[in-house]
């Protein structure tokens, strides 16, 4: 790129699609283009409507893309081809475009899996996942192929659970999930998100029922109730900008065929 203009006629263009966009993933990007020198732009997009969403995805001319809710299942037939996580979760968040063949990824689950093995908690721990949405179902397939063994979802929609196929997982009734103490409670819902869900409490704990560890996925830079919580109780607590940061690096190697050096991902100056 040395004395060009950037970006130019040869910039390769990453976007992501999403209701409601934040800048997680074009700041982690950008930053690592830039690192690797490589003449790429990444550019988030707010598409409110599904056809509008189609259309991007088929007629823009880009080299990969991410998706958010709610287009992370609904486009899973919009795809040419699905990696082996991405097909048996039912679910994408990730889209390379290639000869223009559309293929897609789920690195939600890598990321979910990475940072629950970092905790290293016992295989028996209790687990409640709140949502039963695309990344609900990305994260139920990492503790599942983790080994974990007492699974529990809980959602508004009981219809969306009957349609995830998968053996020995309980459900629980949305109304009751206030009542039981769990080791691990995991937040894929998007109450705590950024914007107008930050305020939103998704589970109210109670001092008797504290867990282990909280895992939270919505975005939010100021931080919601789950991490204040966490926090005022010594709570071991995973945020939402940790797993977007994990998920975003798997994401880049995809795009780029490049393995990040460990020494890279120290530069790295995200927030967390």
């Amino acid at each position: 790129m040395k004395n060009l203009i950037w970006p130019n006629k040869d910039t390769k263009v990453f976007i992501s699609m999403a209701i409601n966009p934040g800048n997680t993933g074009a700041t982690l990007h950008n930053f690592l283009f830039k690192i690797y020198k490589l003449n790429n732009i990444y550019l988030p997009l707010r598409v409110k409507k599904i056809q509008h969403a189609k259309q991007i995805l088929k007629n823009f001319i880009f080299q990969g893309c991410s998706l958010s809710m709610p287009y992370k299942e609904k486009f899973l037939n919009e795809m040419d081809k699905l990696d082996i996580n991405a097909k048996k979760i039912g679910s994408i968040n990730t889209v390379l475009k290639n000869n223009n063949k559309l293929i897609g990824f789920n690195t939600d689950y890598y990321a979910a899996k990475e940072l629950l093995k970092k905790q290293k908690l016992s295989k028996n721990c209790k687990i409640l996942i709140l949502g039963c949405g695309g990344v609900a179902k990305a994260v139920l397939y990492s503790v599942i192929d983790l080994k974990f063994k007492k699974i529990f979802m809980s959602s508004r929609n009981k219809n969306k659970f009957n349609k995830i196929n998968v053996k020995k997982i309980n459900y629980l009734r949305w109304q009751d999930k206030d009542q039981i103490k769990f080791d691990i409670i995991i937040n894929a819902t998007p109450l705590g998100m950024f914007g107008t869900l930050a305020n939103k409490v998704p589970i109210n704990i109670s001092k008797k029922h504290l867990p282990k560890l909280i895992y939270d996925l919505p975005v939010n830079h100021k931080g919601n109730f789950l991490k204040k919580f966490a926090k005022k109780n010594k709570i071991r607590y995973i945020s939402g900008l940790e797993s977007s940061y994990y998920q975003g690096i798997k994401q880049f190697e995809i795009y780029n065929n490049i393995k990040v050096n460990s020494k890279i991902l120290k530069k790295i100056n995200i927030s967390l």
